[in-house]
């Protein structure tokens, strides 16, 4: 699954933007062009990306940038670095990436006006249920 919002939360989280709590909705729909599989991250409005560059103009070769962003005790303490920031972008993506691809999506039904997402784990009653509502 590639989702360009999933990659903008990786870039913010690695620059220190949060993400509110029960922040991510993963839902599948059943449409005329078939399904649509959409993820949703709910970000934390008051939290803030920092930038405090610190560092003097450098040149690196190939190796050097590829040593610096596979030592993770590097980036850490040259934690405003750009090599710093790519490797925690990398790994946040990735993190995140995994979670979706772990989590079965909820089913998003529509019915007229009226929606409702139904768990991928709902039980038969459950579901019934919720379908009912709608």
């Amino acid at each position: 699954m590639h989702s360009r919002n999933t990659r903008t939360v990786a870039a913010a989280v690695s620059c220190g933007c949060k993400p509110a709590e029960k922040a991510y909705s993963y839902t599948v729909e059943e449409t005329k062009n078939g399904l649509q599989r959409t993820v949703t991250w709910v970000m934390d409005g008051d939290a803030k990306a920092v930038f405090e560059p610190a560092f003097e103009r450098e040149e690196l070769t190939f190796s050097e940038v590829a040593k610096r962003f596979a030592d993770r005790d590097w980036c850490e303490a040259n934690a405003h670095h750009p090599i710093a920031y790519l490797r925690a972008f990398s790994d946040n993506l990735a993190q995140l990436t995994a979670f979706v691809k772990d989590h079965k999506p909820s089913v998003l039904i529509r019915r007229g006006n009226r929606v409702a997402t139904i768990a991928a784990d709902a039980t038969d009653e459950m579901k019934a249920k919720i379908l009912a509502m709608l």
